[in-house]
């Protein structure tokens, strides 16, 4: 009946997975060095809060990915083409929302960005679906679940700070779960749809990143790829995406400070 209807059974792959942490981590940071440039197009739908109410947003986004630290998303909100953008070089993030009813701007240092849950399309998360994922030094060990493979970071006192599942076929991560220092979650994400962009190097199509507040909202973003293609980046286009522009026209203008959004006073 599936051959009739035009589909095709794809056979199960079954693989051992890795024996110890350091050999996974080892997998990982190869990945992390092999990370090429990518340009990519697609959906993104964002569900978040905006005084006391949930809002929702779909709408097209363009992507750029320079790993190990430099990413540009923007996205088509409100007949805006940049009505929303979120991006990040080697020291600093910044992530904007421009309808009206929430007009704000944030942007912050990464040594500043702590424990910060403010953002469902968090640029880190974004950058480590494409390969940098960042490997904490700390007390990681290696377990499996179901049929991937398990990495899970504890502190000195034993608490879960992160857990990344991992595919063990292509050794590709499919998700990501980050926990405070109580052991409270406070990021998730998932990652699917791999495609082999260049030779050795597989990138998701579908990204979904849920970000969990202290009171227990969550806010998130699923974006779904339909092209995600190699790029070769020149430097003017390199200064065009990944320099964090200055905030004009926002009505709430946010630093980030020790993982806490401050609200500035604007000039």
């Amino acid at each position: 009946m599936l051959f009739f209807a035009g589909c095709a059974v794809q056979p199960m792959r079954h693989c051992p997975g890795k024996t110890t942490a350091n050999e996974a981590i080892a997998v990982l940071k190869s990945r992390r060095e092999k990370a090429t440039p990518i340009r990519a197009t697609g959906q993104c739908l964002l569900r978040y809060h905006a005084e006391g109410k949930v809002r929702k947003e779909n709408f097209p986004v363009k992507l750029w990915v320079n790993p190990p630290d430099e990413i540009y998303l923007q996205g088509d909100v409100a007949f805006d083409a940049t009505g929303l953008v979120f991006g990040s070089n080697t020291d600093e993030f910044w992530f904007w929302l421009k309808p009206k009813e929430i007009s704000s701007y944030w942007s912050g240092a990464w040594s500043q960005a702590g424990i910060w849950n403010g953002l469902a399309v968090s640029p880190m998360i974004v950058l480590e679906a494409f390969g940098s994922v960042d490997i904490r030094n700390g007390d990681w060990t290696l377990s499996r679940d179901g049929n991937l493979d398990l990495l899970t970071l504890r502190n000195n006192r034993g608490v879960i700070l992160q857990k990344i599942y991992i595919e063990p076929c292509d050794y590709v991560v499919t998700k990501m779960e980050r926990f405070d220092k109580s052991g409270d979650i406070y990021l998730k994400a998932e990652f699917a749809g791999y495609e082999k962009t260049t030779e050795g190097f597989l990138a998701p199509s579908r990204i979904k990143v849920v970000a969990v507040s202290q009171k227990g909202d969550e806010d998130s973003a699923d974006i779904s790829l339909s092209s995600v293609k190699p790029a070769e980046l020149s430097a003017q286009q390199r200064q065009r995406l990944f320099v964090r522009p200055l905030p004009r026209g926002f009505d709430h203008i946010y630093l980030v400070i020790d993982g806490k959004a401050i609200e500035q006073k604007q000039q």
